[in-house]
């Protein structure tokens, strides 16, 4: 299997570096295209990936919202979360929001933003996209070897959660 894979477009970097530390350790790639068509290429390799889009709501944004359909029409099993460089006014909001999700996004973030609540965010699409794929341990030839990594100590498809694996309790 090809490594998962973060695909982040975002102006400023702050993103994928909080993001980097988790991706190194689940062995995921962060890819950081600028150009609208190079991310939606990278969406459509035949690997599991999850997309983070940022968006200026002060901004035209129109391009940002038309990619947005694209990759949501063009590889809809790769979760996008559309996140906003800023935070607007309660109504602006909930208009950009629903926007966002009516246009695909499966998640809509407002600032303040924290590293926890992206690498949350981050390791429960992963983990869909990689049991929505089907795909096992690359390492692994047979169902004894250990879980993928950033999967909470689970394989994919696993119905049963272990509290104490999570650390709880």
């Amino acid at each position: 299997m090809r490594s998962p894979q973060l695909v982040v477009i975002e102006s400023d970097g702050w993103i994928a570096k909080q993001l980097g530390e988790l991706a190194g350790e689940s062995r995921w790639l962060v890819r950081e295209p600028r150009r609208f068509t190079d991310a939606l290429a990278l969406a459509r390799e035949p690997r599991p990936a999850v997309l983070f889009l940022t968006v200026d709501p002060g901004r035209e944004s129109a391009d940002a919202f038309a990619f947005l359909a694209d990759v949501h029409r063009l590889c809809p099993d790769v979760p996008v979360v559309a996140v906003s460089e800023a935070k607007p006014a309660e109504d602006e909001r909930a208009a950009w929001a629903a926007l966002a999700l009516d246009l695909g996004a499966r998640y809509a973030l407002f600032p303040p933003l924290s590293r926890p609540v992206l690498e949350d965010l981050a390791s429960g699409l992963m983990a869909a996209a990689v049991r929505r794929l089907g795909l096992g341990d690359p390492a692994a030839d047979d169902k004894t070897s250990s879980p993928l990594p950033g999967l909470g100590g689970r394989r994919p498809g696993s119905d049963v959660i272990d509290l104490a694996d999570e650390g709880i309790g």
